[in-house]
């Protein structure tokens, strides 16, 4: 790599459609671990620090769906309160189970959008430089 080319996919500008890596705070490579039991499971791995990496924009709306649920729920809970008690635990429990993996979805989902608005503001000479800095500090870390 000279210093002359611009980088083809610079690891830290944001991009919703790639994988990022919550860890390392850039888009990195990823190892993608499938296997099998009952259910078939799968995994994207950063190369860099192993961490599970996620998809901003395949993350959303999932995200919004289960939170959607989750009040959905507690309403449910909430109108069934007074005549129909033995409802409402299952209702709570549906909310709760719901509202857990929204929940640390909005957390992740949060830590993209606050990285991916401070790269935003930044020049896009400072997002080149960042970039080649990054790349030459992996490929030290690999040897």
């Amino acid at each position: 790599m000279t210093g002359e080319e611009p980088l083809e996919r610079n690891p830290h500008v944001p991009d919703s459609g790639r994988y990022w890596c919550y860890r390392c705070k850039a888009h990195n490579d990823f190892d993608h671990i499938t296997w099998r039991s009952n259910d078939t499971y799968e995994k994207m791995s950063c190369v860099r620090c192993q961490a599970s990496m996620f998809n901003p924009a395949r993350t959303k709306p999932v995200m919004v769906g289960l939170l959607g649920f989750t009040l959905v729920a507690l309403l449910f809970a909430l109108a069934l309160w007074r005549d129909y008690r033995g409802y409402v635990a299952g209702c709570l429990g549906f909310a709760a189970f719901s509202g857990l993996i929204g929940f640390m979805m909005l957390y992740y989902m949060n830590l993209w959008w606050s990285w991916s608005r401070f790269q935003r503001a930044k020049s896009a000479e400072q997002l080149e430089q960042e970039g080649r800095q990054y790349i030459v500090l992996i490929e030290k870390e690999q040897k």
